[in-house]
C-alpha cells in the first residue's frame, strides 16, 4: 500500500489545480451516500434531500414513472416514489443522477469516452449490490454506490489531470504493459490512487475511500478485517465480471487482473452466475433507456465467459491430485540437455524405437492461448506429419476421452466415435493413444502415439511404461521453462523491463556472428536521452525513473519482433535491426526521435521547462572489417555529433562516400 503522504503528493502533482480547489462532490449525493448506511434512515429524510434539487427531483420522478416500474399512475411527488419503490432504489436512482451530470455529462470529448465509462460503472454498481445481496451483506446499498465510484480517477484524471486521460489512452493502449503501470509511468499516479485521495477530501464514506484505493490490490490479507476484505473483494469481482462482458471503463482489451483473494471471498458456486447477469441485464436495460446506452444480452453466454475468463488466471489445466510419475531414470529418456529442441525430439526417437511406435506427436499447453500446440513430431517429413504439426486444441472445448486423460492424468486409447473424431482425423488414424505430460502434479502436454493400419494394437500395458518416460519428459520441460524464465530474469533490466547490458552483449555477439556467416546487414542505434541529468535535478530520481520507462515504452512499441531492444546504461538504449539497410535504419531511428518528442509535448505540463526529447546515431555491419564492440563505438560517435548538432536529431555513423555497411568503424 502507498504511503499516503507520498500518495497525496504525487496525486496533487498529476492535477492541474489542488485536489482542495477542485469542484466538490454533490452536496445532495454526499449526503445520500451518508444516509446508505444509517438504519434510522427514514422516507421523510430521503426525500427532503432530494426536494433540495428540484432538477434532481424531476429526473428521479421520470425515472420511477418510467415503463420499467409500471405503475398504473402518475407518481407526483418524491414522497410517494419512495413509499412505493422504497428508499433503496429512490436513493440509487438520486446518486446515479447526481454523479452523472456533475462527472459525465460536462466535459470533453476524447478518447475516453464518458458514456462508456458510465455504462460501466452502473453495471458494476448493480453486479457488487446484487452480489452483496446474494452472499449475505447487510447493507449492499453501500455496496452499490462504492460500485459506481470506483473508476473515480479515471474521470478526475480526464477532468482535471495535467496529462488528459483521453491523451494517455491514445499513447498507451498498444503498449503491451497492465493499464496501472502505464498510468504511474504518466501520470505518476494511477487511477485508483487519485480516487482514494479524492474520495478522501469530499469525505465520502469509508467504504467507497477503500474500495477506490484497494479494488485492484494484489492482496486484502493486510490491514482488512474480513468483512471490509469481502466489500473490496465483491466490487472487484464486479468489475472483472463486466470486463468479460465487453463492457470496461475504456474501449480496450486489458481485463483487469483478479486477485486469489477476490475468489477466496466470492465464490462463483455462492452468486448464481447466469442468474445474477439475467437480472443485471434487466435493470441495466431501463436504466440505459434513460441515459441512452445500449448493453449486450444473452446471460449464459457471458457467464460462461467469466467463468473462461476466471480460469485463464492459472497456468494449464488446474491440477489435480495424481500419482507423482516414478522417479527412476529411464534410457529412453536422454533429458541431460536443458534444450527442448534437443530432449524433446531425442525421447520421440527413443520411444519409437524401444516400442515400436510408428508416430508420435508432442502438444504442450500455450496458457495464453488456452491451448494444446503441436511443437514435435516423428516422422518428421511425412504429409501426415505436417498435418499433425498445424495441430492445435483449445482446451475449453475438448470433449469425449480425451477430457476423461486430462482429468484423470493417465494414459487413455482414444477410439472412433462421434466425439472422438474431431480429434483422430486431424491425426490421421482412426486410433490413437494420449499420454499426460507432467511435473510436480501440473499437466504440460500431452503425447500422442499411433501405429499404422496394418501395424500392432495399442495397449493399455506398454502405456504404463510410456507415462514413466512422459512423466520423466515432463521433469526436463519443468527444469526447461525454470532455466530460461530465471535466465531472462537475470538479463532484464528492472526498471525499464528491457534487455540489461548482459543480454545487450550477447545479443550483439550473435547479431556480429550471424553476418559473419551469411554477410546480413544489421544496424546498432544508440539512443540517448536529451538533457537526462536535469530531470532528475528538477523534479526527482523518481520522476527521473518515469522518464526512463516513457522512453522504453515508446520503443518498445515501434520494434519488430525480430528487432533487439535493450537498456545500454543511464539514459541511453541501444537497438539492432536485422536485416536493416540504411535507409531502413534512418528511418525506424527517426519514427523513434518523432515518437518520443510527440509524447514529451504531451507531457509538458508534467514537466513544465524541460522538453523530452532524444538524440540517436546509427551504425551498420555486415560482419566485415569490424567487431561488434567497433560498431557500437560508430554508434556512439554519430550520438555525439547528434547532441553536438544540436540535440533531438538522428544522425548516421556513415557519410554517402563511407561503406554503409563498414559505417566509419
Amino acid at each position: 500500500m502507498d504511503d499516503p503522504n507520498n500518495r497525496e503528493s504525487s496525486v496533487r502533482a498529476a492535477l492541474r489545480q489542488d485536489v482542495d480547489d477542485l469542484p466538490p462532490a454533490p452536496a445532495a449525493a454526499v449526503k445520500l451516500l451518508r444516509l446508505t448506511s444509517d438504519q434510522d434512515t427514514d422516507i421523510a429524510t430521503i426525500s427532503r434531500v432530494i426536494e433540495t434539487e428540484p432538477a434532481l427531483a424531476a429526473k428521479v420522478l421520470h425515472i420511477v414513472n418510467s415503463a420499467f416500474y409500471g405503475f398504473p399512475r402518475n407518481i407526483q411527488s418524491i414522497h410517494r416514489a419512495v413509499t412505493l419503490l422504497g428508499l433503496s432504489a429512490v436513493r440509487q436512482a438520486a446518486i446515479q443522477i447526481l454523479f452523472f451530470e456533475s462527472l459525465v455529462k460536462r466535459g470533453r470529448s476524447g478518447v475516453f469516452d464518458r458514456l462508456f465509462f458510465w455504462q460501466h460503472s452502473l453495471l458494476v454498481a448493480i453486479l457488487s449490490r446484487s452480489i452483496g445481496e446474494r452472499l449475505g451483506h447487510p447493507e449492499p446499498d453501500s455496496l452499490y454506490s462504492a460500485g459506481l465510484l470506483h473508476d473515480l480517477g479515471k474521470v478526475i484524471l480526464e477532468s482535471y489531470g495535467r496529462i488528459r486521460y483521453s491523451d494517455f489512452l491514445g499513447i498507451a493502449s498498444n503498449s503491451g504493459n497492465p493499464t496501472r503501470h502505464d498510468e504511474r509511468t504518466f501520470f505518476g499516479v494511477t487511477h485508483d490512487m487519485v480516487g482514494a485521495v479524492v474520495c478522501e477530501r469530499w469525505e465520502l464514506p469509508d467504504l467507497v475511500c477503500r474500495v477506490q484505493e484497494l479494488h485492484h490490490a494484489p492482496s486484502l490479507s493486510t490491514g482488512l478485517t474480513p468483512r471490509e476484505a469481502q466489500e473490496v473483494a465483491i466490487v472487484a469481482m464486479a468489475d472483472f465480471i463486466a470486463w468479460t462482458q465487453g463492457i470496461g471503463s475504456v474501449d480496450n482489451l486489458n481485463n483487469p487482473p483478479l486477485s486469489p483473494d477476490v475468489l477466496m471471498h466470492v465464490p462463483l458456486d455462492a452468486i448464481d452466475l447466469p442468474d445474477l447477469l439475467e437480472r443485471a441485464d434487466a435493470e441495466i436495460t431501463e436504466i440505459g433507456t434513460f441515459y441512452g446506452l445500449q448493453f449486450p444480452t444473452s446471460m449464459q453466454l457471458r457467464a460462461n465467459m467469466v467463468t473462461a475468463a476466471i480460469g485463464l488466471r492459472g497456468t494449464g489445466v488446474p491440477e489435480s491430485s495424481g500419482e507423482r510419475p516414478d522417479p527412476r531414470l529411464s534410457h529412453t529418456a536422454p533429458h541431460q540437455s536443458l534444450d527442448p529442441e534437443e530432449f524433446i525430439p531425442a525421447t520421440l526417437d527413443a520411444l519409437h524405437k524401444e516400442f515400436g511406435i510408428d508416430a508420435l506427436l508432442m502438444m504442450q499447453i500455450e496458457p495464453k492461448r488456452r491451448s494444446l500446440v503441436a511443437t514435435h513430431t516423428l516422422p518428421r517429413s511425412a504429409p501426415a506429419a505436417v498435418n499433425r504439426m498445424r495441430m492445435e486444441l483449445a482446451i475449453d472445448t475438448l470433449s469425449g476421452d480425451l477430457v476423461r486423460c486430462l482429468r484423470e492424468r493417465r494414459p487413455t486409447l482414444i477410439q472412433e466415435s462421434r466425439e472422438n473424431d474431431d480429434i483422430l482425423m486431424p491425426l490421421g488414424v482412426s486410433e490413437a493413444a494420449a499420454v499426460p505430460v507432467m511435473s510436480n502434479g501440473r499437466l504440460l502436454g500431452v503425447l500422442w502415439l499411433a501405429n499404422e493400419p496394418d501395424g500392432l494394437p495399442l495397449v493399455i500395458g506398454y502405456l504404463q511404461e510410456v507415462q514413466r518416460v512422459a512423466g520423466e519428459l515432463g521433469i526436463a520441460l519443468e527444469r526447461s521453462r525454470t532455466f530460461a524464465l530465471e535466465r531472462a530474469k537475470a538479463e532484464i533490466d528492472e526498471l525499464t523491463r528491457l534487455s540489461n547490458r548482459r543480454a545487450v552483449d550477447r545479443f550483439l555477439a550473435q547479431a556480429f556472428q550471424q553476418a559473419v556467416e551469411s554477410g546480413r546487414l544489421f544496424a546498432v542505434g544508440l539512443v540517448d536521452i536529451d538533457r537526462f541529468k536535469s530531470f532528475n535535478d528538477t523534479f526527482g530520481h523518481q520522476t527521473g525513473d518515469d522518464v526512463l520507462r516513457i522512453v522504453a515504452d515508446t520503443m518498445r512499441s515501434m520494434t519488430r519482433p525480430n528487432d533487439f531492444l535493450g537498456r545500454y546504461g543511464g539514459e541511453e538504449f541501444l537497438f539492432v535491426l536485422v536485416d536493416s539497410a540504411g535507409n531502413g535504419a534512418l528511418s525506424y531511428a527517426e519514427r523513434v526521435r518523432a515518437a518520443i518528442e510527440r509524447r514529451g509535448r504531451l507531457l509538458v505540463d508534467r514537466f513544465p521547462g524541460h522538453a523530452l526529447t532524444a538524440s540517436i546515431g546509427v551504425a551498420l555491419c555486415d560482419g566485415r572489417g569490424a567487431d561488434p564492440s567497433q560498431v557500437v563505438a560508430a554508434a556512439d560517435r554519430a550520438l555525439y555529433r547528434a547532441k553536438a548538432g544540436g540535440r533531438n536529431q538522428v544522425v548516421p555513423a556513415w557519410t554517402p562516400a563511407d561503406s554503409p555497411a563498414l559505417g566509419s568503424a
